[in-house]
């Protein structure tokens, strides 16, 4: 029997994919179920490398810092040790700290907002009333508001907020329950973490041992990029949205402290952290922030907004590209179906990692296809040539379609 030449392999090939898809469709419900189980098995494992991950980018700050003043050589194990410890409370002392002043100001907001209603409501009603432009709308207005069962929405919450033991520990539990339904879950998050970052780099020589010893030297190469791009890619998009969310809450502190606006710290705060989701979280927290506003004022609910837009507009057009640069690279019509796409799928998790993500893709597939142009002779002028070029039903000779 002869050796299969190029054209049987190829077909061979296409067989066996098909034959692949064609099972993977079939059984896809069974395969689907396996992945939901093992994926709920390794969760707490995914979680730990998460935080690890997120853990390191401070951690990697230290090390170098700390070797640069004790010696990188003498002192490794100690100063990975000392930046790790400095690390984990350094994250643990900011998370306290804005949690210490974001939640009771929130709080205190939600009580005011749901005490001031009453009033605000009978302010418009009495105002529209006065004028005979828009007193046949009054009764109406004053209909629609309370027909959302205001005071039973505003008992729910004051007692929730109250200390109703019962809610806050269901809440408590169910916050638990996520992560892995035991305390053994949470043991296992924090100690694989820890693990992680003792051990990075024995981790990072082992694993690159494994995939040059398993493919070849080019698509090893490959894949080592492939991970180092992954994961320089997320460290700079974390560094710089975390830098552009202290940018942002400063100037919305500053400009609402100027202009006299209420609430500036819990709404500076707030309005920084939504900006942590691309697109679609300026614009809540923009609304949210309003609305919170316009009970006490709606004069100044305005003000708020028209300072949001343009403090908004300067860091996403100046503070932002200036701090991030080209290292995201990716179109604005990218970003919007990588938030969307991510979003659908994942939610709020899928909007925080579809930038990056999507980032990576996009980049590698330009990459591809510089390579694919260069191997054709086909040169980026070929391609400016081709791309103007136009063609008109006149332009067809027609002794082809004959």
């Amino acid at each position: 029997m002869g050796k299969i030449n190029i054209n049987q392999r190829a077909l061979f090939k296409q067989i066996t994919y098909a034959i692949v898809l064609f099972f993977t469709l079939w059984y896809l419900p069974v395969i689907k179920d396996v992945f939901l189980k093992a994926l709920g098995l390794l969760r707490p494992f995914i979680i730990g490398a998460v935080i690890a991950y997120i853990v390191n980018i401070p951690m990697n700050f230290f090390e170098k810092n700390l070797g640069d003043l004790l010696g990188q050589s003498k002192h490794r194990k100690l100063i990975s040790g000392l930046s790790l410890l400095i690390s984990w409370l350094t994250i643990a002392g900011v998370t306290v700290i804005l949690l210490n002043i974001l939640i009771p100001r929130l709080v205190s907001v939600v009580f005011s907002v749901f005490n001031q209603w009453p009033e605000f409501v009978d302010e418009i009603y009495k105002t529209l009333s006065s004028y005979s432009l828009t007193k046949e709308y009054a009764d109406s207005f004053y209909k629609f508001v309370n027909s959302f069962g205001w005071y039973e929405l505003r008992n729910a919450v004051v007692n929730f907020f109250s200390g109703n033991s019962s809610t806050v520990l269901s809440a408590t539990t169910g916050f638990l329950n996520s992560l892995g339904n035991s305390l053994i879950s949470l043991f296992t998050v924090f100690f694989f973490s820890i693990f992680i970052l003792v051990y990075k780099r024995m981790l990072k020589h082992n694993f690159t041992k494994i995939i040059y010893a398993i493919l070849d030297e080019d698509k090893a190469d490959y894949l080592n990029k492939v991970f180092s791009l992954s994961y320089n890619t997320f460290k700079e998009y974390i560094f710089s949205r975390l830098i552009a969310v202290v940018t942002l809450s400063t100037l919305t502190f500053i400009g609402m402290v100027i202009l006299r606006l209420p609430n500036a710290g819990m709404i500076s705060i707030f309005v920084g952290l939504s900006d942590l989701i691309p697109i679609f979280g300026p614009i809540f927290g923009a609304g949210f922030s309003s609305i919170i506003i316009f009970v006490q004022s709606p004069v100044k609910a305005i003000i708020f907004l028209v300072f949001d837009i343009i403090v908004q507009q300067i860091q996403e057009n100046v503070i932002y590209p200036a701090i991030a640069g080209e290292q995201i690279g990716l179109p604005a019509i990218w970003v919007l179906a990588s938030v969307t796409l991510g979003g659908s799928i994942f939610g709020i998790w899928g909007m925080l990692v579809s930038i990056p993500l999507f980032s990576i893709v996009y980049t590698l597939f330009h990459e591809y296809v510089d390579n694919r142009l260069k191997k054709k002779n086909i040169s980026k002028e070929d391609i400016r040539e081709k791309k103007d070029m136009e063609y008109r039903m006149g332009d067809i000779d027609k002794n082809e379609i004959d």
